[in-house]
């Protein structure tokens, strides 16, 4: 391997600015602030508050039930709930036992799940009667079963943990997309995330009157920055909710009623949010490319506008960068105590200003894969620009970059498979080896494309008949396949069968060549096609039909949005702007879609002259996961 060349492209990390000594476990930044102020209101869910010393005193409880029943050093907790207080004192009761959590996404298929819980190798689950299903019961803990137990349990401190030998033990593993058609799981060691959480609560300027928004769901990385620097600084975190209310008008509207001062979020979701909400002082925009015109809509006097970038193998966010109107979007400098550094194929740095792979080092760069050595060795690798504070490695990111003039980092794409779709990370290889499971199919591409009639880009699968050009592709089988298997936001919407694919002379396919998805999107009907009664059903599945790219015929007014028709929260908040553009019914909320989810429910629920249950007498279902 050859020296890194004088003059060219790497950035070294800035002075932290601050002491080097900070809390060496996760937790222990929480338990600092309850020293410092135990009053202090630690979070507020809906109607509840409670200060940090009641939070402690809780997680507490837990830890001590959770020691119980084996939870300590060396050991793995998965998290599997949806989001309330409870989820942030298991949090803190699995690192007071020493143990390293593992979240699960609430939303996820069973069969992901399981995935998870056996590849992590979890000693226990923590989760709740509604969510376990048909898992397994060994090592389950069920929250809502035990709330006396716990509530009998001491909730002083508890005695120190016995050290350690390991000087750099699991704090976390956070599972993301992998080529294998399988999530992999990347380790992050306690020196890691500590150091992050200390660097970074500086960084972003978290002060103690802060009221800072939690809407990530804890199985990504993004919820760490919204979580722990909040509590390293004392400031309030403000647990988003998981209806309606998380996307659009609504989330503008709960983001002003409790006073958020800090917010972290997408900038597909930003986009959603059509009001201003002049108490935000902080916004940070990570996940995605930054478009330019929310810079414009949201940067302004008095708020920093922070642009973010970090996979989630170098422990959370390892750019930075301020955003202004007027100035080109960079993903900006590595945070202090990281490094960047750009590669070519031969892992040589390339001259500043010319492209090649960003490779991060510094004390954020994680373990590595659990359980694939042979990708955490093609990832991870030794190398001479890698700083003297960290352990001689570089992580790779597979993304495209290059330094400008100023020596910021300007994002280029991807070198691989990766996208982002709403936030998430999707390797598009999981999705074609799920597709190529089903005997139907000989071969499979995913891909990120835009649609023929304009309603923005939208993850496709192009899938070659096994039985040669023309032959049987059962739609509806495979879509099932793909939801059983995917989470709901790496199913695509569309299914296009191609007679071939087309390659570049390497064999490669070329994507670029690939068609638009000519359509329909995929629908899955559970019964008989049902067309409207009332003026205003045709209406509303008019516009419905629009927003999915459907014919109208198409769509039963009996269908689910969500279920059968491919919708998701972006497209939701779409189809409710357009109603009210329209003037379709009375003035339609996002809620009301997700409270009433086919064409004839929602049309009562809008009709002026209906009752204000919704007119159709259904329950509303409980909230959609994330």
């Amino acid at each position: 391997m050859s020296p890194p060349r004088a003059g060219v492209a790497v950035a070294r990390p800035a002075p932290a600015g601050a002491p080097a000594r900070h809390p060496d476990r996760l937790y222990r930044f929480f338990e600092a602030t309850v020293a410092r102020t135990p009053r202090a209101v630690a979070l507020q869910d809906g109607g509840l508050e409670l200060t940090y010393a009641e939070l402690d005193a809780r997680a507490n409880q837990l830890a001590r039930h959770l020691a119980g029943l084996g939870a300590g050093p060396g050991r793995r907790v998965g998290i599997l709930l949806h989001r309330t207080w409870r989820t942030y004192a298991v949090l803190l009761a699995i690192g007071k036992t020493g143990a390293a959590f593992v979240p699960i996404d609430p939303a996820a298929p069973a069969d992901r799940v399981g995935y998870i819980r056996d590849d992590a190798g979890l000693d226990l689950l923590v989760t709740t009667s509604d969510l376990a299903g048909e898992l397994p019961t060994p090592g389950l803990v069920l929250l809502d079963t035990c709330v006396d137990a716990v509530a009998a349990l001491p909730r002083h401190p508890l005695a120190p943990v016995a050290p350690d030998p390991d000087p750099a033990p699991l704090a976390y593993i956070i599972y993301t997309s992998g080529s294998s058609g399988r999530p992999k799981g990347v380790a992050i060691a306690h020196p890691s995330i500590c150091n992050f959480v200390h660097v970074i609560t500086r960084v972003y300027d978290v002060r103690p009157h802060d009221r800072v928004y939690q809407g990530m769901t804890i199985s990504f990385d993004f919820s760490i920055e919204e979580i722990w620097p909040t509590f390293a600084a004392g400031a309030t975190l403000v647990v988003g909710p998981t209806d309606s209310r998380r996307i659009g008008a609504e989330l503008g509207d709960f983001l002003a009623g409790t006073g958020v001062t800090v917010l972290c979020c997408v900038p597909t979701l930003l986009a959603t949010i059509p009001r201003e909400l002049p108490a935000l002082r902080t916004l940070l925009v990570g996940g995605e490319a930054c478009p330019a015109g929310l810079v414009e809509r949201w940067a302004r006097p008095g708020r920093r506008m922070l642009n973010t970038y970090g996979p989630t193998e170098t422990t959370v966010t390892c750019t930075w960068g301020e955003l202004h109107p007027g100035k080109p979007v960079t993903i900006g400098r590595p945070v202090p105590t990281y490094s960047a550094v750009i590669l070519d194929d031969t892992l040589r740095e390339v001259p500043r200003g010319e492209v090649g792979e960003l490779c991060i080092g510094g004390p954020g760069v994680g373990i590595g894969y659990v359980n694939l050595p042979e990708k955490t060795a093609d990832r991870f690798v030794r190398h001479p620009a890698a700083p003297a504070d960290g352990d001689g490695r570089l992580y790779r990111t597979g993304d495209l970059a290059r330094f400008d003039e100023h020596g910021e980092i300007v994002y280029l794409g991807r070198a691989d498979d990766e996208v982002k779709i709403r936030g998430h990370r999707v390797d598009l290889g999981e999705i074609e080896t799920v597709a190529l499971e089903h005997a139907d199919v000989e071969s499979a591409v995913a891909a990120v494309a835009r649609t023929d009639d304009g309603t923005g880009e939208e993850l496709t699968v192009y899938v070659v008949p096994a039985a040669g050009p023309g032959g049987p592709v059962d739609r509806a089988a495979l879509h099932e396949l793909l939801r059983t298997r995917l989470p709901e936001y790496m199913v695509p919407g569309y299914l296009e069968v191609l007679d071939a694919l087309p390659m570049m002379p390497s064999g490669k396919v070329d994507r670029p060549k690939l068609p638009a998805p000519s359509g329909p999107r995929i629908v899955v009907t559970h019964g008989p096609h049902v067309e409207p009664s009332t003026e205003l059903e045709t209406g509303v599945r008019a516009v419905l039909a629009e927003v999915l790219a459907l014919d109208a015929g198409q769509v039963s007014v009996t269908a689910d949005f969500f279920d059968e028709l491919g919708g998701h929260s972006l497209l939701a908040a779409r189809l409710v702007t357009l109603l009210r553009e329209r003037g379709v019914g009375r003035s339609p909320a996002v809620r009301d879609l997700y409270e009433h989810p086919t064409v004839r429910g929602l049309a009562a629920a809008l009709d002026p002259d209906a009752a204000g249950d919704g007119g159709d007498g259904s329950v509303p279902p409980p909230p959609r996961p994330e």
